[in-house]
């Protein structure tokens, strides 16, 4: 299985999702939908593009995420004129775009950092700090429940689970932090929400978040790791970490509609 096909089919993986989100499980469509106007949790994460009645998809999507904003997630091996011309029709237009970007982890060699400790999230108060790198990052205002911290905790600290967050500290301020998810039968290691705050980029964090997640895929015992990388920001940083690139994917967005 080449590294574009890791990425594409870890998407289809959606043992994360909250209780509030349903799953759409076709052999032409895989759709999550939810009442919280989240693009994460309102996306098509596998298309049939050859499937005769791509309107009709489209459609049926739009049924779906009713009220909410929508995404369609197009990786460059699915991409044609068809699916794109009827994605338009349905109010969709093409917003970002991303490198697919993957690496062996045996062949990954970190590159010069700034003094930091990346510390494994282990405790509500790493969750609570990494929330706030998020926010500040990504200009987000995120405040998640009690109920929600103590459910992403659970995850972290279960020896077996599936997903592990990471935060980097300098001088005792969170700086910078990425998560990792696992999905071992294609041993592969999905990178995720790495960040760091506007006044601490360029110095190195982030790439010290990224050779923490890979140091612990490998005692993980994964082959590969790998992200959608937006080609603006975070995939020249992963190229110069020696990340290939394997095709592309583009996000389609549609805003919310009754």
């Amino acid at each position: 299985m080449n590294p574009e096909d890791r990425l594409e089919r870890s998407q289809w993986d959606l043992f994360w999702i909250p209780e509030d989100t349903v799953v759409h499980d076709r052999p032409e469509l895989l759709v999550v939908s939810s009442p919280r106007d989240l693009t994460f949790l309102n996306q098509v994460t596998r298309t049939d593009p050859a499937h005769p009645d791509l309107d009709g998809l489209v459609a049926d999507v739009g049924r779906a995420h009713a009220g909410v904003r929508s995404r369609w997630s197009v990786p460059s091996r699915i991409a044609n004129a068809r699916l794109h011309d009827a994605l338009g029709r349905g109010g969709y237009r093409p917003t970002h775009e991303h490198d697919a970007r993957a690496i062996e982890v045996r062949t990954f060699v970190p590159r010069p950092s700034a003094a930091c400790e990346v510390v494994r999230v282990a405790t509500i108060e790493h969750l609570r700090e990494l929330t706030a790198v998020g926010n500040a990052a990504f200009g987000h205002n995120r405040t998640p429940s009690e109920e929600e911290l103590q459910a992403a905790l659970q995850q972290c600290i279960d020896p077996d689970g599936r997903v592990q967050r990471f935060v980097a500290y300098c001088g005792g301020v969170p700086v910078s932090a990425g998560s990792i998810n696992v999905f071992g039968d294609l041993e592969f290691g999905f990178l995720w929400a790495g960040c760091t705050i506007p006044e601490a980029e360029g110095q190195g964090f982030y790439s010290a978040v990224v050779a923490s997640r890979v140091a612990w895929a490998s005692a993980r015992g994964l082959n590969w790791v790998g992200l959608y990388a937006r080609t603006t920001t975070s995939s020249p940083i992963v190229q110069r970490q020696g990340f290939g690139r394997f095709g592309t994917m583009t996000y389609w967005d549609r805003p919310a509609q009754p």
